[in-house]
């Protein structure tokens, strides 16, 4: 740069300002919602871990057969044919929001992503 120039005329640096190093950028991979729904249709949790939620994953998966096992065998004994449709819809409730939710969040995973660059969780 010549004497009192303001500005570099190649990168546009100002006079006497510090250069930064430039910060190397990891790009993340996006999810797909797609994997992310038939995963947790698969079984329950298994979209929440994919798409990072680990926690939540977990719980689910390690909940789901806590419900199905002890949840068929006391609502079938205890209310017999009622209890069996009870059963049913309380564990395709929770398959449903599974699936749904497991969707969502890679979409939002994603959108971060294509943002800021940055994992949300």
């Amino acid at each position: 740069m010549e004497e009192g120039q303001g500005f570099c005329d190649k990168c546009g640096q100002q006079a006497g300002a510090a250069v930064q190093p430039a910060q190397p950028q990891v790009p993340f991979r996006e999810k797909s919602a797609g994997v992310a729904a038939v995963l947790s249709f698969l079984w329950a949790g298994l979209g929440h871990l994919y798409v990072g939620k680990l926690g939540l994953g977990l719980v689910l998966m390690l909940l789901y057969p806590f419900i199905l096992f002890f949840g068929l065998i006391v609502l079938a004994v205890a209310l017999g044919v009622f209890g069996l449709i009870l059963f049913a819809v309380i564990v395709l409730v929770i398959w449903v929001w599974c699936i749904f939710d497991s969707y969502k969040l890679a979409n939002e995973y994603n959108d971060r992503i294509r943002t800021d660059g940055k994992r949300p969780w």
